[in-house]
């Protein structure tokens, strides 16, 4: 009976990777959508945290040119207050002196007294012709008629001081700025105007103690947004800028006394972004404004900044690194289950198909047990068969060779005697190879049944070579075959079966003796090995064999020259009944041979057998 083999289909398999595969998937968008969030979140953060950072830079900012417009102005606005008094003193010396060239001479003496050494004090008549100047009295026909701040107070009696448009100081290389204010007369009318020309750096000093930046800027405009003075670290006489125009948005178009505002924008000179703080005199029409390096306002937070944005960029890239790195974990994981899944299914198959295999295997194994048993069987009533036959047929042949003898011995064998002797003889001779031959079977029989036992005595060795190859001599002498006996000193004794050993080594050189040519040489060698083992080994100059032949020899019945024609007699027991009888004796034999080059027939036997 044979068992069918199972097949398990694949699609257990193809389902899980199916399903294996959306999962992964879902997981790895999960993954980039919690990484996505975390980078926005942490984007979010970053920009929240710099606007803020940059916000409060911006608010310190702003502190810190509100403080420093309120410094600035307070300076100048006390500086406009020292000139204004110096106005009114020279308006004291006007009225209180007569006019014409005396009054000018007058003036000259006083009026410098007045004021602070090195500012140009000019006096403007109604007219707009300039009447006295303090540094500069050879001013020629130069008027002021057409000039704002002498149109503004003529026409106006409350301008009170006007700041003016500067200007250089010609053949010098000051910068003066000049600062008018009305004249009047005793009943309140227009008198002209007193024009002090300050030199610029005079205006504000606070600039040279305060560090205001590299490219920080205070400047002084005019309610037009002029600029009248500009300080910088590159212009510290007030140079910077003067007569740029500042209108024009974000400058602030209206600004009450007193108050402030805050700017950002690209300056009108240098065209560095600048945080501008603006602040108006409360009492003179004048304008304060204090420049500062958005880059040094905002130096530290844009620091910062990009600190802060590489730490976010380092941090974003070790967020996707991660998620790259765990999305590959999970489809390695994926794929590494689909596989799994696979070779268990494949695994599953080859079991199938391993218990089907292992049902047939007990089937064949029942069906060689049968088989062997029944071999098994058959041997052991072919070997009983054969031990009964041969001690059956031993009866008559020994009868056979006995009258046979008997016959050959007594029949007449002269001349002219009838052929009774030699039929005789041949009867005898075949008597004697029939016995041998069932002797042969029933030794191999007995060996193979388990039946046959060794009568073991010690003996030596030397004696077992000598009564072999008596059996022999006479057979090799006829062809002229020279047997070279080569034995060990000390003459070695071994425990053993003489007669089963004996017949071995009379098997052994039979044979030698049947497959070597005429005159031929056979060398019978007696040794002890290295292991304590003994070889006795017979060498003869024969025909040889391939291996293959020698498989056929050492196979009851087996013959080597198996043709109709056959060149050597024998029954094929010789060397299987040797190499069965060896096995007995717990040793083995050994054939070495080549085509054309003879045989080696070695029988080793245990080193326990050696005495």
């Amino acid at each position: 009976m044979q068992a069918e083999p199972v097949t398990v289909s694949a699609q257990p398999a193809s389902d899980f990777k199916r399903s294996a595969t959306r999962q992964a998937s879902r997981v790895s968008r999960k993954i980039a959508g919690i990484a996505l969030t975390l980078a926005i979140l942490m984007w979010c953060f970053i920009a929240s945290s710099i606007w803020s950072e940059n916000e409060a830079a911006l608010e310190n900012g702003r502190i810190q040119v509100y403080n420093l417009t309120a410094a600035f102005a307070a300076e100048l606005s006390l500086r406009f207050d020292s000139v204004d008094a110096r106005f009114r003193e020279i308006a004291t010396i006007l009225r209180a002196v007569p006019p014409g060239p005396q009054g000018l001479r007058r003036l000259a003496q006083e009026i410098p007294a007045a004021v602070d050494p090195g500012i140009d004090v000019r006096i403007v008549g109604p007219d707009g012709r300039l009447l006295f100047s303090t540094l500069q009295p050879d001013m020629g026909s130069a008027g002021y008629g057409g000039q704002q701040h002498f149109i503004a107070h003529r026409s106006d009696a409350a301008a009170g001081l006007s700041l003016d448009a500067p200007g250089p100081v010609p053949g010098t290389a000051d910068f003066r700025v000049e600062v008018s204010k009305r004249l009047e007369t005793a009943d309140g009318g227009f008198a002209g105007e007193a024009v002090l020309l300050l030199p610029a750096e005079s205006l504000i000093r606070l600039n040279r103690e305060i560090d205001i930046g590299h490219r920080g800027v205070v400047v002084i405009a005019g309610l037009d947004g002029v600029v009248r003075a500009g300080y910088d670290l590159d212009h510290p006489d007030g140079s910077a800028g003067v007569g740029t125009d500042l209108r024009g948005a974000p400058y602030p178009d209206s600004l009450g006394p007193g108050s402030a505002a805050y700017y950002v924008r690209i300056g009108r000179f240098q065209g560095v972004e600048r945080l501008v703080g603006i602040r108006r005199l409360a009492r003179y029409p004048a304008n304060v404004l204090v420049a500062l390096d958005l880059n040094d306002v905002l130096g530290p937070a844009r620091t910062h900044l990009w600190f802060v944005g590489m730490v976010g960029l380092g941090a974003t890239a070790l967020i996707g690194a991660l998620s790259l790195l765990l999305m590959r974990e999970v489809w390695r994981r994926t794929r590494r289950e689909i596989e799994l899944s696979f070779d268990r299914d494949r695994l599953a198959l080859a079991q199938s198909q391993i218990e089907a295999d292992r049902a047939r295997l007990a089937e064949t194994n029942r069906e060689l047990m049968a088989s062997k048993d029944s071999a098994d069987a058959a041997n052991r009533a072919k070997s009983q068969f054969l031990a009964h036959m041969s001690h059956e047929l031993r009866t008559p042949l020994h009868a056979i060779i006995g009258f046979s003898e008997l016959i050959k011995d007594q029949a007449p064998s002269g001349p002219g005697a009838p052929p009774i002797a030699g039929y005789a003889r041949d009867i005898w001779t075949s008597g004697r190879h029939l016995l041998e031959l069932i002797n042969a079977i029933l030794d191999i029989s007995k060996v193979e049944s388990g039946t046959a036992t060794l009568t073991e005595t010690v003996f030596s060795v030397e004696d077992l070579v000598r009564t072999s190859l008596i059996s022999v001599r006479s057979q090799a002498g006829a062809r002229g075959i020279a047997i070279d006996v080569r034995l060990p000193d000390g003459r070695p004794k071994v425990w053993a079966d003489r007669t089963r050993l004996q017949q071995i080594l009379i098997n052994l050189l039979s044979n030698a003796v049947k497959f070597t040519p005429d005159h031929g040489r056979i060398v019978l060698a007696v040794r002890l090995n290295d292991n304590g083992e003994m070889e006795l080994s017979v060498t003869d100059s024969g025909i040889g064999m391939t291996e293959a032949d020698i498989e056929v020899a050492l196979v009851p019945f087996g013959q080597v020259d198996n043709s109709l024609s056959r060149s050597f007699e024998g029954t094929g027991l010789g060397l299987p009944l040797a190499l069965r009888l060896t096995e007995l004796h717990g040793g083995r034999l050994e054939l070495k041979s080549a085509k054309g080059q003879g045989t080696i027939a070695t029988v080793t036997l245990p080193a326990g057998r050696t005495r």
